[in-house]
C-alpha cells in the first residue's frame, strides 16, 4: 500500500472525496484532464484499505478493452497482486459472463456463440439473397445497406426498442403525415394533395418498412442457431435481471462495491441494468464517474439523459465535481466553458497550469 499511500497524498480535496466516499451512491463529474482514472484506481485501493471485502467483492465496468488493462496496470502498482482479483470488464464481457451463467433463465438450451464481425456479414447477405425486397438489396450493389441496417439495429437494440416497437412508430407516422392538415398544398396543380416533401418523407417511412422485416428475419435465423450479436449482450442481460430474482441477488452478493467508468457513454439499456439491480437496494455502494462534455457516443444510443438519470435513479446520490484541471491553460479551459458547459455542475474548470498561450 505504500504506492497508493504516495499517489494519495497528490490528491487535490476534491479527489481526496471521491476516493475517501466509499458508502452509498456517488456520482463524479470529472472535467477533461482532471484526474478520473487515478482516482477509481485509488478508490479500489482505498475500500480494500479501509474494509474487510476481498478484492473480488468489487466489481469496476468499463467501455474499452484498453481502458481494462489500463485500470488493472494501476491496480497492480498501487496495491500488488490484490490488484490482479477486482472484477475489472468492459460492459459487454460482464454481460456476456452474466449470460453464460443464467442461459437457462433465457430459455436456452445451451450458452449462446457470439457472432464474429465476419459471420454477421454472412448472415446478412444471407437474408437479402434468400428474400424479395423492393428497396434493401439495390441490383448491382447488394450490400449497399449492410452499414446502415447494422447500426439501425445497434442503436434500436441499445435503446430497447423491439422490431414490432419499430414499425409501431413507423406506421403512426405516415399516419400523422397523411392527415396534418399543414401538409396539405393550398395552391398550385397540386392543391389538395400532400406536399411533395411530405410524400419524400412518407416515401422513406415505407422503406423502413422493408427494415422491419429484414430484422425479424435476422433475428429468427440467430435464434435457429443460439446465436447472440454484439448488441444481443446487453439486452439478454437486462432480460436476466428483470426475469430472475436469484440472478439478482447473487449479483448483488457477489460485487458489494461497483464503480463504473466513462458513465457518459451508457446508453439505455445499460442504465437499466444498474437500476433492474441496485435502485432497490437502501444506499448501495455504486460509484460512477463522467463528463457530459465527454459524450462522444451518441451514435451508439448514449444521451444526456442517461448520464443525468443515475441521479434520478440514485436520488441519494452525492454529487462530487472535479475542477482542478492538469492537462490545458485557462484560456483553453474558459473558452471550452463558453462553448460546451456541463449540464451538471455550474462552475469552471481551473487550471493548474502556471503557462499562459494565446489561441
Amino acid at each position: 500500500m505504500d504506492n497508493f499511500k504516495k499517489e494519495y497524498k497528490k490528491l487535490n480535496k476534491a479527489q481526496k472525496e471521491a476516493v475517501d466516499t466509499i458508502d452509498g451512491p456517488v456520482m463524479v463529474v470529472a472535467g477533461p484532464g482532471t484526474g478520473k482514472t487515478q482516482i477509481l484506481a485509488l478508490r479500489i485501493a482505498n475500500i480494500l484499505n479501509r474494509t474487510d471485502i476481498k478484492a473480488d467483492g468489487i466489481l469496476c465496468l468499463t467501455f474499452t478493452n484498453s481502458a481494462v488493462d489500463a485500470m488493472k496496470k494501476r491496480l497492480f502498482r498501487y496495491i500488488g497482486e490484490a490488484g490482479e482479483k477486482v472484477n475489472i470488464f468492459t460492459f459487454h464481457s460482464f454481460g456476456m459472463k452474466i449470460i453464460e451463467e443464467n442461459y437457462k433463465v433465457l430459455n436456452l438450451s445451451s450458452a449462446p456463440t457470439l457472432l464474429e464481425d465476419t459471420e454477421i456479414v454472412i448472415f446478412f447477405d444471407e437474408i437479402l439473397n434468400n428474400n424479395d425486397w423492393e428497396y434493401l438489396r439495390p441490383r448491382g450493389d447488394n450490400a449497399r445497406y449492410f452499414f446502415d441496417l447494422r447500426s439501425l439495429i445497434s442503436l434500436l437494440k441499445r435503446e430497447r426498442i423491439s422490431g414490432d416497437d419499430f414499425a409501431k412508430a413507423i406506421e403512426k407516422e405516415i399516419d400523422f403525415l397523411k392527415n396534418d392538415e399543414n401538409n396539405i398544398s393550398t395552391r398550385g396543380e397540386s392543391k389538395g394533395e400532400l406536399k411533395k416533401d411530405v410524400l419524400k418523407q412518407i416515401e422513406g417511412l415505407e422503406r423502413s418498412r422493408e427494415v422491419v422485416k429484414f430484422i425479424k428475419l435476422y433475428e429468427k435465423a440467430k435464434e435457429e442457431k443460439n446465436f447472440f450479436d454484439y448488441d444481443d449482450i446487453l439486452e439478454s442481460l437486462v432480460k436476466i435481471v428483470e426475469t430472475s430474482p436469484n440472478a439478482v441477488s447473487e449479483i448483488r452478493e457477489k460485487y458489494l462495491y461497483v464503480l463504473i467508468d466513462e458513465h457518459q457513454d451508457s446508453s439505455r439499456v445499460q442504465n437499466e441494468f444498474l437500476a433492474k439491480v441496485w435502485s432497490n437496494v437502501e444506499r448501495p455502494d455504486i460509484f460512477v464517474v463522467g463528463d457530459d462534455r465527454q459524450l462522444i457516443y451518441g451514435f451508439s444510443g448514449a444521451s444526456i439523459d442517461h448520464f443525468q438519470g443515475f441521479k434520478k435513479t440514485f436520488i441519494d446520490a452525492k454529487l462530487i465535481p472535479l475542477l482542478d484541471n492538469y492537462r490545458s491553460t485557462q484560456i483553453i479551459l474558459d473558452i471550452s466553458h463558453a462553448l460546451l458547459k456541463s449540464v451538471m455542475s455550474d462552475e469552471k474548470l481551473v487550471s493548474q497550469s502556471g503557462e499562459h498561450h494565446s489561441i
